[in-house]
């Protein structure tokens, strides 16, 4: 089935464009993407990782240039993911195909939806094609890896992590640290200097980009990265870390990938435009 059938499945028409104040607008420009691989060392002794192995997907640091777009402030709720399938009945959890997740699609809701605290929480458990066929009802889209790396720094400084330099702490994020051991509320701890609220912690966020390797693999055939983005079946980068997350997962430049069938608790999303 094409990706494109996927994600319009039994869709109603967008509810329209998202007022201003549910997003932020982040000016384009160039940007270092990426860690030289003389730097790996470093990285892994602050971040006390017991090897480079983990960092090499961020080599090497190329230039990239974004375009000026729109990112929302908060992860997906399960709120507002709750109205999309109330307006989407294709996307229930008792409706979806079987073959379209992994068995734990939505799993922590109830047969009425979240309840609770729930509500105010990211929404997890949640599928590539899920987070994308959202975004689509809202007149959005899945942001890019470029610019979700760019929107998690500052615009002027090459700080590690979204709040800059220092190192993580309890009071800063929702990380492996601190012993929470699930999500928290969105907006729980202070934004970075964009004004954007867990661009690491709490979720792994997903993003549009297929994953291919190394950004050295990618720079080797950028044909090869445009040819799998329609691959429905493909890894897709995830970023930002969890609250399972180590020093060196919540950094701004790390990467991962997360199967776009795969339903899990530490995995959710934001929007673009």
């Amino acid at each position: 089935m094409l990706l494109t059938s996927l994600i319009a499945m039994v869709l109603t028409l967008p509810v329209g464009l998202v007022p201003d104040s549910e997003m932020q607008s982040v000016s384009g420009g160039s940007f270092w993407m990426g860690t030289n691989r003389d730097e790996l060392e470093q990285v892994a002794a602050r971040t006390r990782l017991r090897g480079i192995g983990p960092l090499l997907n961020e080599v090497p640091a190329h230039e990239v240039h974004v375009d000026n777009f729109h990112i929302d402030r908060f992860a997906v709720t399960n709120q507002q993911f709750s109205q999309f399938v109330e307006n989407n009945p294709g996307w229930r959890r008792d409706h979806i195909d079987k073959a379209m997740h992994n068995g734990r699609y939505l799993e922590h809701w109830t047969e009425l939806g979240p309840t609770g605290e729930q509500l105010s929480h990211p929404v997890t458990f949640v599928t590539w094609q899920g987070a994308a066929a959202y975004c689509q009802w809202r007149g959005k889209r899945l942001p890019t890896e470029a610019e979700f790396e760019w929107a998690a720094q500052d615009g002027v400084s090459r700080a590690a992590y979204p709040w800059g330099d220092a190192e993580p702490s309890d009071d800063l994020v929702n990380w492996g640290g601190n012993n929470i051991d699930t999500t928290v509320a969105v907006g729980s701890y202070p934004p970075n200097g964009r004004g954007l609220y867990d661009m690491a912690g709490n979720v792994w966020q997903f993003t549009a980009d297929p994953w291919l390797g190394s950004y050295a693999e990618l720079l080797e055939d950028p044909a090869k990265a445009k040819a799998a983005s329609s691959d429905p079946n493909i890894r897709r980068v995830v970023r930002g870390g969890s609250w399972g997350a180590n020093a060196a997962n919540l950094r701004i430049r790390y990467r991962d990938s997360h199967r776009p069938f795969d339903a899990r608790e530490m995995v959710g999303f934001r929007c673009a435009r």
